[in-house]
Formats: C-alpha cells, structure tokens, sequence
C-alpha cells in the first residue's frame, strides 16, 4: 500500500468530529472586512487560473499574497497554478512554507499533501493525511462558516472514507445551498459521483454549477466525462465549452484523447496529448496515455519509457498503470489489461478503479470466480459504488442461470428458457465452430463461453459494466460473448449467435489486436455466406450515402463507428465494414483475409497489414470507391430515389426521366390503405418486378402481399412473402403468415420449414413449436418432433400430460426408460389417461425383457409411489 491513501486508525473518530461540527454549525456572519486596505483583486487571479494563464495567475497571486498574506486563496491560486504547470517542487515549497506559518488552514495542507505525493515524499503524504484528520477532530467548530472550509471538510471525510451519502449531503450540497456558494461545492459532489459510476447525478451536479459559474473549465470538463459512457458528441461538445475557456486544461485535452484512442486516431490523440505536455511535462495522465498508444500499437520499449515517465514523480501512483490498463481493456486486449490493473493494485491495493476494472477484464476472460471476489471485495468496502453494485447484483442472478455445456462450449442462460432451446443453441455453435475454425484454420484453446440474458440491463451490465446501453444484440469479448435473449427483443438470435462466435474465431486468430470495423466486417461477411437472409444489404439509404460520398475509405474506416450520431450511422458502419470484406475478398481471396488477421496477431499495424496483404491504400480506396458505388447503383434498377418527404419530390418526378421509387411506393401504400386492392397490386407489382428486393421502410413487397391477401390470391401471397424471408430472416410477420398459410393447406414440408424459421426468432412463442410437432410427426422426423414436444412441456402451457405422452410415443424404441418416465408424469396429471395407462404396461413389458437381459433396471432408483397406479 503507497502512502497518503487510506488509514483506519482516525476514521471512527474522525466521522464522529465531522458529524458534530455539522451540529455546530451557525448562521452566524463572518467578521467584517477592514475596508480601509487596498483590497487585492482575487477575481483576477481566478481568471488568470482557469484561463490557463498559469505563470501569470502565479506571479499575480505572489503579489497578492504580499499586499495581504492573510488570504489564503492567494496561496491557493498560486499552487494550483503551480501544479498545473507541473512545477511540483516549487508547489510543494510554497505549500509547505504556507502550511507552517498557518497550520488551522484546510485546503492549503489537502494541496500539500498532493504535491508531497508528487514529489515522492511518502511519509509527510502520510503526516498531512494525520494532521488533516487532527484538524477536523479537535478544531471543527472552526471549519463551519466557511463554504470553501465545507467543501475541504468533505474532501477529508473522503480521505478517511467516511459514508459517501454522508459527505455528499452534510459538507457538498450543504456548501451548495449557502448564499456564498462556491464552485468548489459543484466539482467535489460531481467529481464524488463520477468516483461512484453515478454518471446521472455527476452530469446533474456539473451543470447545476455550471449555472452560477458558466466559466469554470473544471465544471465544463466534469460535464462532458459524465458522458464518456453514453454520448460521446455531448462528450466533445462539453469538452470543447472547456478548452473555449482554457485551451491549456490539461485534463480536457487528455479526455478528449481518450476519445480519439478510442476511434484509432492515434495522430490526433498525440497532438492533444503533446498540447497537455507542453503546459506540463510531467503530467502522468497525458503520459500514461502515450504509454496507452505505444501499447496498443505493440511498441512495449516506447511504452515502457513512457509508463517510467509518468510515474517518475509520483512513482506509485496507481492511477497511471489503471489508466494504461483501461485503454488496453477498450481495445479487448484483457490479458495485458489485466496485468496493468494488477499492477496498479500493487502500488495501492486500495485504489477502487482498478479493482472494478480488473473484475470486469476478469469476466472477459471467463475468469468468474477470481472475478467475483474483487467485485465482493469492493462493494463490501465501497456499498455506493455503483459499478459494485450492478456487478454483485449480476453474480447472482447469473448463479440461478442453467448451463448448458458441449465439446466447445459452455452455455448460460436463464433456466426457463434453457429447456426450450438450449440445445439448439448447442447445435448451432457446434456446426458454427465446424465451419469458421476449418476456413480459418484455427482451434481454439479453450470453450467458448456464452451467456444469454432475458434482461437487457444484466446484459448491458455484463457486457459495459453499467446498465443503460441499448442496441446491442451482442458483444464478444474472445472467449467470452454475450447476447440479448430473443424474449426481450424480435430478431433472429441464431444470426446474432453466428455472428458473435464468429468474432471469437477472428479475435483469437488476431490476438484481439484487430479494430472494430474488421471484426464486425468479417462477422456480417460470414453471416451472409451461411444464410443469405442474415446480415446486412444495401438498402435506399445506404445507397444514398454511398453515391452522395459518406463512405470512409478503407484507411479511416475505424472511426466509422465512433463517428456515428445515430442507430442509422452505426448500421451503416456495419453495412461499409462488411463492403470493405467483401471487396477485399472478392479482389485478393481468403487466404489473404487469414494472412492479415495473423500479421495483426504479430503486433502489425492495420494499414501497414492491409497493403501489405492486399494492395497499397490509395489504390485499394480507388477501387473500393468504385465497387461501392457500383453496388449502390444496381439497386432498384431504372428507379431513382427523391429525398424522402421532400416537397419538391413531385416537381422532381416531372423534371427528370427515371422514375421516382419513394412516391410510387408511397402511392401504392396510399391505395392500399384506401382498400384499392387492385390498384394497390397494379402499383406495386412494377416496383417488386422492376426495382427487385429493398429492405427497410423502401419494402414494397410486405404491403404487395398484403394486397394479394385481401384479393384472395393466396399462391402470389406465398410467393412474395418467401421472397422477404429469402432477404431477411429476422422479419417475423411474413414468417408467421406463411406457417398459417402452411397449415391451412396442410403443407406438412412448409409448415416444417416455416415453424423453424418462427423459432429462429422467437422460441418462447407455443405456436411455432406446436406447428413443428405436428410437421415433424407428419414427415417422420422423430428428432424434432421430440424436441417440439420437451419445449412445449418446459412452456408449461395446460395440455401437458398429453404432451408428455406424445413424447413418450416418441421414445418408446429409442428410449424405453425415458418413455417410461414421460408416461408416469402425463399420469401424474392425468390419473384417468387410459391410453398412458397402455403405454405404460407396453413400456413395462418392454423394460421387463430388457432386464432379463441385463439383470438391471434403470428406473429402480426413482422414487415413486408404489401405489400410484393402483
């Protein structure tokens, strides 16, 4: 443990002191100002500070301090400045020098005890931290009427890790509430709820102090991190309101090169991060973010001298290796993030981010146990810690999850939905493993660990660390990856499950050094080639953005995704990144996909791989350009498109020859709305004929089916809504009318296919299982038939004991015992089935000869009633 950061000796009496000087508190006015000295201009100097005019905050506050050495704000302005400039030992001399001569002053000794950590002197850290809690013991009375003093007494109540509610309402918010209010009040509750992963109440707090002080760059840069994890545009409008104000503010600059990391901007995050270095040198923030960069680019020497850089003054601080750690975590290298968070806890066993961090890495790893335990450790020491809180809660409602397990995999999910189509979720990732890890040419080490989550906040709780992410049907993480269950939202989970494996698959080939849009490029690409209705097509707008030259060329393709405003950006960030694997592939084959993604497992820069693989960038952009464009224009045929609701669309149609698709579709939905059934069809057709499949708002073949449905031409119906689920197979409404459709006919093969596709999409729905039971008997496909029946009896629904006997029908030569066992439970609820009754004896009978066989009954360790039966 590093000094200065955590004692039990003084806590239990120093909570108590700190709660009666809240007790004696008064409303008492401070003593009057004697008005006849020249009184010095502390505003100025405030200014000069947080305008980043740092040598000129300190040589004003130094002239300030000698007209009236008395007000300890001159010291303040002066040291902070100080620091700021990373000028540590003149801080700490200063300080130390302040300190002495005026020993009851708070947050003069708190700015003491931080640049003694910076300059390494460890055990007068220690001596501040006691003389702190000294001062707050014996001499509280004193520290009530100030809101600065408040606000000091909080910071020390942290210190000594006294209850957080306690010190946010009691010093923070107590401040906040005094006529005199100051900034200081705003930045410690929001900095505290920052601390607490309470990003609502720290972007509330930063801008309720934002209304008195709208120039304070601090309270801007605390506003826009409470947007680090959620919008990242707020982020940087935020940050930017900041660096209006102090272009020099070291720990905007430094966030706002965390964001550039985080889209591989590497070049813009350096020049931000040389700006900090140029008003402080030895910022171990902007350092350790250097050091992030040279390690994710797999340049360990460069890192090294950095990471030495940053802790070369504070040479334990744990906050720099958290710092690389988490970069490296952002980029799913968990092993060496891992390491770095160990690291930091080395140097303080006690510094809670790097815990929570190394807790979450852990169970990227599939590392749970190990895991847990420092999740546990910090909500025991830490309950309002929400990050704890959300993981702990986890732990235990994934401890009531069934597991599922195969050769290669290892399946959690909720125990309701398990039995109902677990095993196809097996049977799935099996025939996925067989197919990706033979084209790739990879086995991987170890199973693959899958966790299904019925509730979206565990998943986005597993999957970000805190709840509030919407839009993810999956992550993965290596050997480990998370999806939303089909109950929770529509889509086709065995696209999402195909889709997320086959990231374990290039992750691992990778060494997870591979950037976003690569993984999610190869993922859509390999779903196209194992179902053409999964993944993604071109569509009107994606279309649009190609031809209007929206695309990123294939060098900047990694900040397609963090460029996205919007669901539609990111949609179409997979759309590209699948267009960009395609071409690639099509141009240069798949042996050259393998070879990239093991150079970029060799430490290979991305686009150094990618010419090297393939061809030189500005040639592969060229070509790109023109097979994206190429694409774009073969959709929808001799159509156009007119911006949608323009007002000049029907203008436009006039002036220009080819024929406009929005309002011919617009007018075929307008008659079929109307009930023109047949001008609705006479519409429609030519689009479906002429323009051939779009997905999205532009389909016209859902609103053509319909028609053809109210017209009764039942074989044109099947034929147009087959063509949507041969495009998309997430689309439930064609999926459900075509079984209907089946059923009627009584089209026992369709209804097979069709009652599939159902489940694909939503297994807990009675109805598609039912069709397959029926289907399956009819085709003589026992398999599933059998399965149709085990998940309508875990659906509960009120015919159970005849589902049970139909399953035991269904084993009787295959598995006479477990027949046996279905037949007892349909009798079980159904005391009078006599036709259970004749199964069973037939079922006896059978066993009975068995065993003579064997001289072993299976069944004689269930414990029934002997006299059920009679």
């Amino acid at each position: 443990m590093s000094p200065g950061f955590r004692s039990s000796r003084l806590r239990h009496a120093a909570t108590l002191a700190l709660l009666f000087a809240l007790a004696l508190v008064s409303t008492r006015p401070v003593m009057a100002v004697d008005f006849d000295a020249p009184p010095p201009n502390l505003d100025t100097a405030r200014k000069l500070y947080e305008s980043g005019n740092y040598q000129q905050a300190i040589d004003y506050a130094t002239n300030g301090q000698e007209l009236d050495p008395w007000i300890s704000t001159w010291e303040v302005i002066k040291s902070r400045s100080l620091l700021a400039l990373g000028r540590y030992e003149d801080a700490y001399r200063s300080l130390s020098a302040f300190v002495d001569d005026r020993q009851y002053e708070l947050l003069p000794r708190l700015l003491l005890r931080e640049a003694c950590l910076y300059t390494a002197r460890y055990e007068e850290a220690r001596s501040q931290y006691d003389a702190l809690g000294f001062l707050v013991n014996e001499y509280s009375r004193r520290y009530g009427y100030n809101p600065e003093d408040i606000v000091s007494v909080g910071r020390i109540a942290e210190l000594y890790e006294v209850e957080p509610k306690i010190v946010l309402e009691s010093f923070y918010r107590r401040a906040q509430e005094l006529r005199t209010a100051p900034a200081s009040a705003f930045l410690a509750a929001g900095d505290l709820a920052l601390d607490k992963h309470d990003y609502q109440l720290a972007s509330k707090t930063f801008q309720q102090g934002l209304e008195s002080f709208p120039e304070n760059p601090d309270l801007w840069h605390g506003l826009a991190e409470s947007f680090r994890e959620d919008d990242r545009s707020k982020l940087a409008e935020y940050a930017s309101r900041a660096l209006e104000i102090n272009p020099k503010h070291t720990a905007t600059l430094c966030l706002l090169a965390e964001n550039h990391i985080a889209a591989e901007s590497y070049p813009a995050a350096e020049t931000l991060l040389d700006m900090a270095l140029q008003t402080n040198p030895l910022s171990p923030h902007a350092l350790s973010l250097k050091a992030s960069i040279a390690y994710i680019k797999n340049d360990n020497a460069r890192g090294d001298e950095l990471r030495a850089a940053a802790l070369s003054t504070w040479t334990s601080n744990p906050s720099v290796d958290y710092q690389i750690g988490l970069q490296l975590s952002r980029k799913y290298r968990f092993e060496d993030a891992a390491t770095s968070q160990r690291i930091a806890l080395s140097l303080d066993e006690t510094f809670t981010p790097a815990r929570i961090q190394l807790a979450q890495d852990l169970l990227r790893l599939a590392r749970n146990e190990e895991a847990w335990k420092h999740a546990e450790r910090v909500y025991r020491e830490d309950p309002y810690n929400i990050a704890a809180y959300n993981l702990v809660t986890l732990e235990e409602r994934l401890s009531q999850f069934a597991t599922l397990e195969s050769e290669r995999f290892l399946v959690r999910m909720s125990s309701t939905e398990a039995p109902i189509y677990g095993q196809r979720v097996l049977n799935l990732l099996e025939n996925a493993y067989a197919t990706l890890s033979e084209r790739y040419g990879i086995e991987l080490p170890l199973k693959t660990t899958v966790e299904i989550y019925p509730n979206p906040a565990d998943f986005e709780t597993r999957t970000f660390g805190m709840p509030g992410t919407p839009g993810f049907l999956g992550v993965c993480f290596g050997p480990v990856f998370t999806i939303n269950s089909p109950a929770s939202r529509a889509n086709n989970w065995e696209a999402v499950l195909y889709h997320e494996f086959c990231h374990s698959i290039t992750l691992t080939l990778s060494q997870n050094r591979m950037p976003r849009w690569l993984s999610e490029g190869i993922s859509v690409y390999e779903e196209r080639l194992a179902n053409p209705a999964w993944g993604q097509r071109m569509s009107a707008n994606y279309r649009d953005r190609i031809l209007s030259g929206a695309m990123q060329t294939i060098g900047d393709m990694s900040s397609a995704f963090l460029k996205a405003e919007d669901g539609e950006d990111i949609q179409f960030a997979y759309f590209q990144s699948y267009l960009v694997v395609d071409f690639l592939i099509r141009e240069h084959g798949m042996e050259a996909m393998r070879g990239l993604l093991a150079d970029l497992g060799e430490g290979v820069e991305v686009n150094q791989a990618i010419a090297k693989r393939f061809a030189p960038l500005p040639q592969l952009d060229e070509a790109f350009a023109s097979f994206a464009q190429e694409q774009a224009r073969q959709l929808a045929g001799d159509y156009r498109f007119s911006p949608p609701d323009s007002p000049f669309a029907s203008a436009l149609l006039l002036l220009q020859p080819k024929k406009d698709y929005r309002l011919a579709l617009q007018d075929g939905r307008a008659l079929l709305e109307q009930g023109n059934w047949e001008q609705a069809v006479a519409a429609l057709e030519p689009l479906v004929a002429e323009a051939g499949y779009l997905p999205g708002e532009e389909n016209a073949h859902w609103p053509l089916a319909r028609a053809y449905r109210e017209l009764g031409q039942e074989q044109k119906e099947i034929e147009t809504l087959r063509a949507i689920t041969r495009h998309e197979a997430g689309r439930l409404g064609p999926v459900e009318r075509l079984l209907e459709l089946s059923l009627s006919r009584q089209d026992s093969e369709s209804a097979f296919k069709w009652a599939n596709a159902w489940i694909a999409i939503n297994p807990m729905a009675e109805t598609p299982w039912r069709a397959l039971l029926r289907s399956a008997i009819d085709n003589e496909r026992s398999d599933y038939a059998a399965e149709a029946a085990r998940s309508l009896i875990a659906l509960n629904p009120p015919d159970k004991p005849s589902l049970h006997y139909q399953l035991a029908e269904l084993l009787q030569t295959s598995d006479a015992p477990a027949a046996k066992r279905h037949v007892m439970l349909a009798l079980q609820d159904a005391p009078r089935f006599q036709k259970a009754y004749l199964l069973l004896d037939k079922l006896q009978k059978a066993i009975a000869a068995e065993n003579r066989q064997t001289q072993t009954d299976p069944l004689n360790a269930l414990d029934l009633d002997n006299n059920f039966f009679q």
